[in-house]
């Protein structure tokens, strides 16, 4: 083979390996997009351990408004946030709504001090090898879902949320 012969097969192998590159992170990226927990999707059900070592579903809660919290001990808007979070709760557990907290791989000891610290009277879930983040796809934390009665999620908050704006989620659902 020439040499121009030689420097066109490598020429036009390069493009087909970076085409096929190209498709390969191509479909990646669009099977994650595919999966993706949205509003108007069906809630992935999920088993953890309350604090207590109760075992929790989330269809243990179906025909209920759910508040779904993903949050960390560490984390200062987490932090900010509980407060709001236990008064939503004391406000409207009584109409078939619940916050199940979940906790991201912390120490039972961790949490279980933070829980007492913020007198915390919902449920508490321990996701210790973060497998329900995973399924949750959560990046900043806190991450809020708020669940429908049918189980459906209406609405996903990235970020601190205060007393207003609970209730503007969880009243429209009730």
């Amino acid at each position: 083979m020439n040499r121009n012969t030689r420097y066109w097969v490598r020429r036009i192998l390069f493009l087909v390996l970076l085409g096929l590159i190209g498709y390969a992170l191509y479909q990646t990226v669009a099977q994650d997009k595919k999966n993706l927990v949205e509003a108007g999707e069906k809630a992935p059900n999920f088993e953890l351990s309350t604090l207590d070592g109760k075992t929790v579903k989330l269809s243990d809660f179906k025909g209920r408004v759910i508040l779904l919290n993903f949050w960390g001990t560490w984390c200062e808007p987490c932090r900010t946030e509980m407060p709001a979070l236990q008064k939503a709760y004391e406000n409207y557990h009584k109409e078939d709504f619940v916050v199940l907290a979940v906790n991201i791989a912390e120490t039972d000891v961790a949490v279980s001090s933070f829980a007492d610290q913020y007198g915390l009277t919902f449920p508490v879930l321990l996701d210790r090898n973060r497998d329900v983040t995973r399924l949750y796809q959560v990046g900043p934390i806190p991450s809020t879902f708020f669940i429908d009665k049918d189980g459906k999620i209406s609405n996903k908050v990235e970020g601190p949320l205060h007393l207003g704006q609970l209730h503007q989620y969880i009243l429209p659902m009730l």
